[in-house]
């Protein structure tokens, strides 16, 4: 098969970046594989790339004027299946729109794009943008869900649950030295964006018993970063706070063999792939028991999750831990051997090709 991936912004290396760079090598065994992207440096592997130059008008949404000529010049028919990553981008309305002269079934991995909505006044334009974009929504093939609680949202976004799939993510265990682990280090790693609710960590945080603990928080800027600087600042934890930034994967590999607790505090998220690979590396998580945390984290076994979803609750969670090496080891051992084998980037790609085959 040919098939035609379609994403912008994965020069973030991100959610969407991280699924490509460990999907496509599979599918590429038997198939050609052509990335469609913005402007930047890609190192995911691919038998073709074609990078356009885009004008942003919204964080995320990248205008690519050249999208045109590709689309006159016939270039979408050249494939089997056109596959696009996440919903409120230009591409991906690009082919929507065009769809009716655009011979390949066209797919669409969410990703949480479709329901989760930014801070004023982005939310309002996500609302209009899906207003309007979800009155196409029968010309997609086929909306990918990495979760079950992600395709509930899909069908309450009135998208026929025959339309879509549920795709299981994977994840690549790390090797950890656990020799550098201290019992008094707590981790996010993940996007600074409303949608993480990282200052409810923040807050729990800055609450906890033993204020010898030092909590890492890691990922790019998504608009909060200044936010968390200031909650930080105005609870007077500066010295124990870090914020490093986006990491490479050895510095987070070297972050996460010092971790005693890895808490990722979303509300929202039907899949945090940053939690996955953590429990599967043997360190500790903890998460709200919300969304598609649940799915991941077997309670009190690979894990805990948080019931009330407040800082308080978290807080308290995190004191008990704290105190609790005999369950810390357990949720370490067990989320390394049963998380790991839950997740596999192998079987997601087989999923994925016998969907493509079956719309051809």
């Amino acid at each position: 098969m040919k098939i035609l991936i379609v994403s912008t912004g994965i020069q973030n290396k991100t959610g969407t970046y991280i699924v490509l760079k460990n999907i496509i090598p599979f599918l590429r065994k038997n198939n050609h594989v052509t990335i469609l992207t913005n402007s930047g440096p890609v190192d995911i592997e691919h038998d073709k790339l074609i990078q356009l130059s885009t004008n942003r008008f919204f964080p995320q949404y990248h205008f690519m004027p050249g999208l045109t000529k590709l689309f006159h010049n016939g270039f979408f028919n050249d494939f089997d299946v056109i596959h696009t990553f996440d919903y409120p981008i230009y591409p991906t309305d690009f082919l929507t729109f065009k769809k009716s002269k655009i011979i390949p079934p066209l797919l669409i991995s969410a990703h949480g794009s479709i329901h989760q909505f930014s801070s004023f006044p982005l939310n309002y334009l996500k609302k209009i943008h899906n207003f309007f974009m979800l009155r196409y929504k029968n010309r997609i093939s086929t909306f990918l869900a990495s979760t079950l609680a992600e395709k509930n949202h899909l069908i309450e976004c009135g998208i026929d649950n025959s339309k879509i799939l549920i795709l299981p993510l994977g994840v690549k265990s790390l090797k950890l030295d656990f020799t550098q682990r201290n019992i008094k280090n707590i981790t996010y790693i993940g996007r600074l964006s409303k949608t993480k609710n990282v200052e409810l960590l923040v807050e729990a945080f800055s609450n906890l018993d033993d204020k010898d603990t030092h909590l890492t928080i890691s990922g790019p800027d998504y608009g909060e970063l200044e936010f968390l600087k200031t909650l930080v600042h105005k609870l007077k934890i500066e010295n124990r706070v870090t914020f490093t930034g986006w990491i490479s994967n050895e510095d987070k590999i070297k972050l996460l063999s010092k971790t005693s607790i890895f808490v990722h505090p979303s509300l929202e998220d039907v899949f945090s792939l940053s939690l996955v690979e953590a429990s599967a590396s043997g360190v500790p998580v903890v998460a709200f028991d919300v969304e598609a945390n649940p799915e991941i984290i077997t309670d009190l076994v690979t894990g805990k999750l948080v019931k009330e979803k407040n800082s308080e609750s978290l807080r308290d969670t995190l004191n008990n831990l704290l105190n609790n090496q005999d369950l810390l080891n357990k949720f370490s051992e067990n989320g390394r051997i049963l998380v790991s084998k839950k997740y596999d980037w192998s079987q997601s790609a087989l999923i994925l090709e016998n969907h493509y085959s079956s719309l051809l």
